[in-house]
């Protein structure tokens, strides 16, 4: 994951000449609860991106903003990645440090770089990397987690799930574990890391997945088929044939709250083309 006082690796800013087009890029993370998700609705819902554009040219001036990333409604971000079309006349230094004063405390901006003017970072995306979050405590989880972990008490065979997790490693088509309504033109995605790990104790179970792009709801879908086979009497075989038989749907819908978006992986420009 990129760090917290850095631009991300795969940015060419280092080598951009003062004279050469370029545009303001930067690592944004948000609680994404109270939000329909990160892109600008018609209905004028209240989206990450729509808070952003009123903030940004607010203080820098008319312009439009282009994330990396969709997120869906109740997803949240730690590494999102954002460009803004538009004119910067502010220090590079001074970009985080005034629009934080200005968003909500729910949105931040970890980072700003400059890009080469027309990087389209939908476009230059290889790789995307997830978390989802389980409180397996009795009790509630803390107010620190509690709008972004899962609370699943009951019990789960933490074996099962990763032999679930295991199950998707590799290239395969992925169609039984979406919802409908993307407009992919494939539905064959490559996954290089798909597998949970313990944190706090013990306390969360989190589940890490590394792809080269993800369909419409595809991993809350893999949480929800991988929690269905780790529950008691549950097994892989729904999994199994999801994988077989694309066709035909697998695996209940997680909720979004256990979701973040953790880090995306670029294709180094040639051009400010993306």
């Amino acid at each position: 994951m990129a760090s917290e006082d850095t631009a991300p690796r795969f940015i060419p800013g280092a080598v951009l000449s003062c004279s050469e087009p370029r545009e303001l890029g930067m690592i944004v993370r948000y609680d994404g609860t109270d939000y329909h998700g990160f892109q600008k609705q018609p209905d004028g819902c209240s989206t990450v991106q729509a808070v952003l554009d009123q903030t940004l040219a607010g203080v820098l001036g008319p312009g439009r903003s282009i994330g990396a990333s969709r997120t869906d409604a109740g997803v949240h971000a730690a590494g999102q990645v954002v460009v803004w079309r538009g004119t910067v006349a502010m220090p590079l230094e001074k970009v985080p440090v005034v629009l934080n004063r200005r968003l909500p405390p729910d949105i931040q901006i970890r980072a700003a770089f400059w890009v080469p003017k027309g990087w389209d970072p939908r476009r230059a995306a290889s790789w995307k990397q997830y978390s989802y979050r389980l409180w397996r405590a009795p009790t509630p989880p803390p107010l620190s987690l509690y709008r972004r972990a899962l609370w699943r008490p009951d019990a789960l065979s933490w074996t099962r799930l990763n032999q679930a997790a295991a199950l998707f490693l590799g290239r395969h088509d992925f169609q039984a574990f979406r919802t409908e309504g993307s407009s992919a033109e494939t539905t064959v995605r490559t996954l290089l890391v798909s597998r949970w790990v313990m944190e706090e104790a013990g306390l969360v179970w989190r589940y890490q997945v590394l792809g080269n792009g993800f369909l419409y709801r595809m991993v809350r879908h893999l949480v929800g088929a991988m929690l269905e086979a780790a529950e008691p009497g549950g097994d892989m075989d729904r999994i199994r044939h999801g994988l077989a038989f694309p066709a035909d749907k697998v695996g209940a819908l997680a909720p979004p709250r256990g979701l973040t978006l953790e880090d995306i992986q670029f294709r180094e420009p040639a051009s400010g083309k993306g």
